[in-house]
């Protein structure tokens, strides 16, 4: 009867030891889990902030660009434009080389005989 009881109570011991065994397995990928989640997650918290960045960064371009300012900057910039009483003026900078023409040169190509290139290539000092 003792070793009956025995038995049972090791099988017992044997089967709370399994249970606990799968719930750790379990336990151990959820954590595996939560911890892939939680980098995910922060690395879509960087790109939400970098595209509110950008966001704001276009918000402030298109309000620049339906301004009377904006189109002011781009008819004198760009469209050689000026107002009445203004006079347009270009400057010629300064910096600018005067184009010279080239001379051209005549290079002769002396022809030598294949004998003297393998003379040259066998029989030549090599420094």
């Amino acid at each position: 009867m003792k070793n009956s009881a025995f038995n049972s109570k090791r099988f017992i011991f044997y089967g709370i030891l399994l249970l606990l065994f799968l719930l750790l397995m379990g336990l151990s990928a959820r954590v595996n889990e939560l911890n892939q989640l939680t980098e995910q997650y922060q690395m879509m918290v960087t790109d939400v902030s970098a595209l509110r960045a950008t966001n704001s960064y276009l918000e402030t371009q298109v309000a620049f660009a339906s301004s009377d300012e904006a189109v002011d900057q781009y008819a004198r910039e760009y469209g050689m434009m000026v107002k009445p009483a203004e006079i347009l003026v270009i400057p010629i900078s300064p910096n600018k080389p005067t184009p010279t023409t080239e001379s051209s040169q005549v290079v002769t190509i002396e022809t030598v005989p294949n004998w003297r290139i393998w003379y040259q290539l066998f029989f030549a000092d090599i420094d």
